[in-house]
């Protein structure tokens, strides 16, 4: 009478049954793809079957610091480079995603690894490629990476961009969406150059950028922008953009210098948009920028406009100019935050809050203010007044100041409310 396997032989099935691999390849793949890299090339030890597994993956991420042993630096730097150039050696297949991070550590720009590197990912199909380098060891974007032309994912840093190894338009990024630099040094019009071999290009964000040459970005197909660093002559057309951010910074050798300006056509590229919803003024762009104020037709031409944050100061009659217009212009706006900076003002401009028309209402919809940096000038509070007899719905107002005098304090808790519901915090 058989009465069926017996337990020790049961488990004995189930013991020598390799369940991992006799998965799919596919899921195989993205198991070893969740592990460090070195232990994923580890897995050749498990069993022929995983044996060479590892030279298949199709996503990759080199961290110098998984390298690091705490004795010899310059010795952890030449295993790890040594490693990362067998791996892509010996690699089987598409790599889909590259990235690589040495952000402490100073070693790519020498010995051509890098431009070895980005030669090899430009004939595996890759479609996200991610350098996080240090910024102390800058190179020159390899000319390999304009061939990478099924990119979807960049992002750069601490690079230089030239215009000799741009592909022209008709080649370009046909797939890429996101583009992200930072500390880049970009010569001639290599970055709107880029932006243009770009077609479908949504997501642009550059941090730390510096330039000293006309930078023409033209785009129908970006969403969002954001621009930070130094520059001296910008040009934007993006007349689609939903989301602006744009900081100004000063090189050193231009600080104190208050003659120094930025050609950057703020007012047309403002009267362009259509569709923005969130608008972002920080750093200098405000005080450095020649233009003249906003003149618009359309009464309620930013009509998605729901976010102001601006880095200003009230008491200067061109930027609170630009700061009223924009309110003037946003029916829908909800959220303002303004970093408030004091700089020399040129003029009586002290009392520009108050002698605005109280019938004009501008801030029908704002529910919520944050100022930062407040100091209690005149000018600031005149706004302050302004806003809060202008705003029903305004639930919050935060203020973080630079130590108010108790009487400022005072006047601020008396302040009329068109809001029963305002809320104000001093921080």
């Amino acid at each position: 009478m058989d009465h069926g396997s017996s337990p020790t032989k049961i488990r004995k099935s189930v013991v020598d049954e390799d369940i991992i691999s006799n998965l799919p390849e596919a899921l195989r793949d993205k198991i070893l793809c969740c592990l460090p890299i070195k232990e994923a090339v580890g897995t050749c030890l498990l069993s022929r079957t995983w044996r060479y597994t590892w030279a298949s993956m199709t996503e990759l991420m080199f961290r110098r610091a998984d390298f690091a042993s705490g004795n010899d630096s310059a010795d952890d730097d030449r295993r790890f480079l040594k490693f990362t150039d067998m791996f892509l050696f010996l690699h089987n297949g598409p790599i889909l995603k590259f990235c690589l991070n040495t952000v402490a550590n100073e070693m790519v720009s020498t010995g051509g690894h890098l431009y070895r590197w980005m030669l090899m990912l430009s004939r595996n199909k890759i479609k996200e490629i991610q350098l996080q380098t240090s910024i102390r060891d800058s190179y020159k974007v390899p000319s390999s990476f304009f061939s990478c032309d099924e990119l979807e994912y960049v992002y750069l840093r601490a690079c230089v961009f030239t215009s000799l190894h741009l592909p022209p338009p008709s080649k370009g990024f046909k797939q890429l969406h996101t583009l992200r630099l930072e500390y880049v040094t970009v010569e001639g019009n290599s970055l709107g150059d880029l932006v243009a071999s770009c077609p479908n290009l949504e997501k642009l964000n550059i941090r730390g950028l510096c330039s000293q040459s006309n930078i023409n970005i033209r785009s129908t197909k970006l969403k969002v922008l954001k621009i930070e660093g130094w520059f001296t002559h910008l040009n934007l057309h993006a007349p689609y953009l939903t989301s602006v951010w744009i900081g100004l910074e000063l090189n050193s050798d231009t600080d104190g210098a208050s003659t120094t300006r930025c050609n950057f056509n703020l007012s047309p590229f403002i009267a362009s948009l259509s569709d923005v919803e969130t608008i972002r003024f920080h750093g200098h762009i405000l005080e450095r920028v020649e233009h003249e104020f906003l003149i618009l037709k359309q009464p309620r031409l930013f009509n998605r406009l729901t976010e102001i944050s601006l880095e200003i100061n009230l008491g200067d009659l061109k930027e609170a100019n630009f700061a009223l217009c924009l309110f003037q212009h946003a029916p829908n706006l909800r959220f303002v935050k303004l970093k408030l900076i004091s700089r020399n003002s040129a003029g009586p401009t002290v009392h520009f809050w108050e002698s605005i028309d109280r019938d004009v209402c501008l801030f029908q919809n704002v529910e919520v203010l944050g100022l930062f940096d407040f100091t209690g000038s005149v000018a600031e509070l005149g706004f302050l007044k302004f806003l809060l007899e202008g705003a029903p719905v305004l639930r919050k107002l935060g203020i973080i100041d630079k130590g108010l005098d108790r009487n400022v304090l005072k006047y601020l808790l008396k302040l009329r409310r068109a809001s029963k519901d305002a809320e104000i915090l001093i921080l």
